[in-house]
């Protein structure tokens, strides 16, 4: 599956919006029981949050950027990413 990340930088959603990984302070995500296979991502700002349906592939892409960005970088095992809040099973 292609990701919507452009320059591993810019999260492009479609004619939606467009988010700028550097000012996310925070991510949280959950898998998404109407739709097998997808996960919800929510990304914060300090006065609002937006909210994104991806898989497990963009999700770890998503969060490697987003830590590359903030001056860490991780190589997350798609395979440990929770399916349920608090849960990695």
């Amino acid at each position: 599956m292609t990701t919507d990340l452009k320059e591993e930088r810019f999260l492009l959603k479609g004619d939606a919006y467009i988010v700028d990984l550097a000012t996310v302070d925070f991510l949280t995500w959950r898998k998404n029981e109407k739709e097998n296979g997808t996960y919800w991502l929510k990304m914060h700002f300090p006065t609002k949050e937006a909210r994104y349906i991806c898989d497990k592939f963009e999700l770890a892409t998503i969060i490697m950027a987003w830590t590359k960005m903030h001056g860490t970088e991780l190589d997350i095992d798609i395979n440990n990413l929770g399916d349920t809040y608090g849960n990695n099973k």
